[in-house]
């Protein structure tokens, strides 16, 4: 007796502080530490049920359903049932597709329970998605679904994955498994990484460089479309931003700036992607939306990146809607959402945009085996349409959340057309990007396209041959239909020859093309006119001895664009004149930089005929503007991006002899006043500098 009994009180002691200890493993979420000292006390053998139930959880967490399903049994075998364990038995069953056996479980759950018990509600809806999950699990399947394996998956998540642009076959994504202690919150050390798929085979994994990941949180969310900016989340002072690094992957390399987007990660935004350059969508619980995370659009214009735009009722709905991911032709929509259409957790979900009705179709579920009872998220195509990834926390998976592969029976057609702008950013366009974010899209409203070409001069036909005349026609028919949209035609001739004679030249064939517009019924005052001459031409001229055809083509033509056509119910598309890189003239590359932005010219004089001066041949850059309200000639000199270069242009003219000469801003092409430059001021500054000289 005086040998055992210490033996025996020691290791009843022993047991009692394994047990203890693996409480607080399992009170912490660290099941799989609490299930091994579970098993160290016994306890995956007891009968007390409380006990056991612990364990079935812990087997249930870390996916050990079949486990799991056997002691949830044991505890129903001894009767007197606590609800919880219903729960977890209606659960596991979901978990393993087995709906129809889940559903009375689920029933029994809610028998059982207090009314007012918090999980009633949900219990009844999931309910409801086990009805879903029996209908859709013998449909037909759209794809292969398997997990990218050991060499890219571990007990720890992997998450979101984000296609390389520039190399096939290789992948950017996350992953918390550098965090292998146990007791932290979910919010832990998660870093960046990426892996190559080599001859079928994962290489290891290699996490980026310090100077991408840090030692707390660091999250991939895309890259710009010629792969030189990632963009991920990091914290930036106890804040989390969205980082725009020049990804040149060497150590202690700075990052490039911060995204100033509407996201805002800290203020319940999450899930941001890139569509391109210019687009981005995410999910945000921001105030104003249906309930739960909605999904977003943003879009970069000028610089400046839009406020967030609901994408609608017809999307976003009570429940929460998660990781978007738009295609390449910018209609189809993928998603994940816990609606009532689920099978259980976020499942991913696909809308199509009809351009015709301007409206997109109602959300239909991806189905078995895209979907499971668990989280099914974060879904991207590969850029041929035939594979693509996404994440589950699915009970097959090999820890918290897995990375998949998707095989395609038939290729995803939408993510093999490119579109430049989604079709379905026009909706936001009529009811304006800018409203407020509780707006929401009213009626549709019948939306027209229009594919507007430039017209290109062979003088032996002129101005107006059969091909011209129907692109102004096109043209012609869409100023007519929305009065609110001007054009405006430039005039462009071949650099051969005496620079003021092709600027006249050039002014008065688009004033010939103007003269059919207005012929055709649009007013004379919504044509702005410009003739450039040979200032800018387009290509260089590559031929030894004679002008080669592309330089005669591309350098004597008409350009077309457009003015406030914003807020208007039409989806333009302006010819773009392709131009390979060893054939661009510098001028002409100068002017599509200008055009659209802000510059400033100096206007000579303005007269009614042809002006002839000796110093015009020398001078650069001139351009005439036709001036409606008189039908004068405005000659102009430069296009100069800053107002100190305008000033010494104005005083090299006025010393050549122009003595009225004056500086004139541009914004887009089109003059501005002085009464307009406050509200351009923000996005040039430099006006305020013409603003204050040109006072004095």
């Amino acid at each position: 007796m005086c040998i055992t009994c210490p033996s025996f009180l020691f290791g009843q002691s022993s047991g009692s502080n394994l047990k203890d200890k693996a409480d607080t493993y399992f009170d912490a979420g660290d099941y799989r530490s609490a299930l091994k000292l579970y098993r160290m006390a016994g306890t995956d053998h007891s009968t007390n049920k409380k006990e056991l139930l612990r364990v079935g959880i812990c087997q249930y967490e870390i996916n050990d359903v079949d486990s799991a399903i056997k002691s949830f049994q044991t505890i129903l075998d001894q009767g007197k049932t606590k609800a919880d364990v219903f729960l977890y038995m209606a659960k596991a069953y979901q978990a393993k597709n087995m709906f129809h056996e889940a559903i009375p479980f689920y029933k029994s759950f809610i028998e059982n329970s207090k009314p007012d018990a918090p999980l009633i509600a949900w219990a009844k809806d999931e309910l409801t998605r086990c009805a879903n999950g029996a209908r859709l699990k013998f449909a037909e399947e759209e794809a292969y679904i398997e997990n990218a394996g050991t060499s890219i998956n571990t007990q720890y998540a992997e998450f979101g994955v984000k296609n390389s642009p520039t190399k096939i076959d290789k992948i950017y994504f996350n992953s918390n498994r550098t965090n292998n202690t146990s007791l932290q919150s979910t919010n832990y050390n998660v870093d960046i990484y990426s892996a190559s798929l080599v001859n079928g085979k994962w290489e290891t994994p290699e996490s980026l460089p310090s100077s991408i990941n840090s030692v707390s949180y660091d999250q991939v969310c895309g890259f710009s479309n010629d792969g030189q900016i990632l963009y991920f989340l990091s914290p930036v002072r106890n804040e989390f931003k969205i980082i725009a690094d020049t990804f040149s992957g060497q150590e202690g390399v700075a990052y490039q700036g911060i995204f100033n987007g509407p996201y805002h990660a800290d203020g319940g935004g999450t899930d941001l992607t890139f569509f391109n350059d210019s687009i981005c969508l995410f999910s945000s619980d921001m105030a104003g939306g249906y309930g739960g995370y909605d999904l977003y659009i943003s879009i970069l214009h000028k610089g400046v990146w839009s406020r967030a735009a609901n994408l609608g009722p017809t999307i976003n709905s009570f429940y929460n809607e998660r990781s978007p991911f738009l295609t390449k032709n910018g209609q189809t929509l993928f998603f994940s959402s816990d609606n009532l259409e689920s099978v259980g957790g976020l499942d991913i979900f696909r809308a199509v945009f009809d351009p015709d009705k301007m409206s997109w179709s109602l959300p239909e579920n991806m189905g078995i085996p895209f979907n499971s009872s668990q989280d099914d998220t974060e879904m991207v195509l590969t850029s041929d349409g035939m594979t693509g990834y996404m994440t589950s926390n699915r009970k097959s998976g090999y820890g918290d959340k897995d990375l998949y592969r998707i095989f395609f029976k038939q290729p995803v057609l939408a993510n093999q057309e490119i579109s430049f702008v989604p079709t379905f950013y026009q909706l936001f366009l009529l009811r304006g990007i800018e409203a407020s974010d509780s707006e929401q899209p009213g009626r549709p409203v019948e939306v027209k396209e229009y594919f507007i070409s430039h017209l290109f001069v062979d003088d032996n036909v002129g101005i107006l041959a059969p091909q011209n005349i129907k692109k102004l026609d096109i043209l012609a028919n869409l100023l007519l239909i929305y009065p609110h949209i001007n054009a405006e035609l430039s005039g462009f001739e071949i650099p051969v020859g005496q620079p003021t004679f092709n600027l006249y030249f050039s002014i008065k064939k688009t004033e010939e093309a103007a003269d059919y517009l207005v012929r055709k019924g649009v007013q004379r005052n919504r044509l702005i006119l410009k003739g450039y001459g040979s200032s800018f031409p387009l290509v260089v001229n590559m031929a030894n001895n004679a002008n080669s055809p592309v330089y005669l083509k591309l350098n004597h033509r008409i350009e077309i664009g457009l003015h406030h056509f914003e807020n208007e119910p039409v989806i333009t598309h302006l010819e773009n004149i392709p131009v390979s890189d060893n054939l661009r003239d510098p001028a002409g590359v100068k002017f599509s930089s200008l055009r659209h932005e802000m510059y400033y010219s100096v206007q000579l004089t303005s007269i009614n005929q042809i002006l002839q001066n000796p110093i015009l041949e020398s001078t650069p850059e001139m351009f005439i503007e036709v001036d409606n309200a008189q039908g004068n000639y405005m000659y102009m000199s430069g296009m100069l991006p800053t107002y100190k270069e305008a000033e010494q242009k104005l005083n090299k003219m006025i010393s050549a002899g122009f003595t009225d000469a004056f500086i004139v801003p541009y914004v887009d092409g089109l003059r501005i006043s002085h009464d307009e430059i406050p509200g351009y001021s923000t996005e040039y500054p430099d006006l305020l500098n013409y603003q204050a000289k040109s006072k004095k």
